[in-house]
């Protein structure tokens, strides 16, 4: 399934694109700790998934970390992936890059370019606080 498509029918299944809510609602733990340089893990044991989020993230960050877990929770159920501080956007997975723009489109409206018409990736990023590798994958740059 798209996954553009997938996203907006748990939107609008769940009635919010609130990461935690979802998460929530299907069951899935969260917990929010020091993970050092580790930014989240999902892990999916005994048929029970269960994200570790690194409480050292921004608001916005643990976010992303939540809704980039989720897409692995949904789209690579019987994966245990780790979404590292370190990682390199060109050299990431498959599944990375699948996480990620589910994250994306979860998260980023689909009018914020509008809002910020005649500007940048760069400055949208910077003004909102959200990692630029998101803003690439919701409105397709490369």
């Amino acid at each position: 399934m798209h996954i553009r498509r997938l996203v907006k029918n748990m939107i609008k299944k769940y009635g919010t694109n609130n990461p935690f809510e979802i998460a929530h609602a299907l069951g899935i733990w969260v917990y929010v700790l020091p993970l050092g340089n580790v930014r989240g893990n999902y892990v999916y044991m005994k048929r029970k998934k269960v994200f570790f989020i690194n409480e050292n993230l921004s608001e916005k960050e643990i976010l992303f970390c939540i809704a980039h877990e989720l897409g692995h929770a949904i789209m690579h159920t019987k994966n245990n992936v780790y979404f590292n501080n370190s990682n390199t956007f060109f050299n990431q997975s498959k599944h990375e890059i699948e996480a990620d723009t589910f994250a994306a489109e979860l998260l980023i409206d689909d009018n914020l370019l509008y809002e910020y018409e005649g500007f940048c990736l760069e400055v949208i990023s910077n003004c909102e606080g959200i990692d630029f590798k998101y803003l690439k994958l919701k409105f397709n740059f490369n």
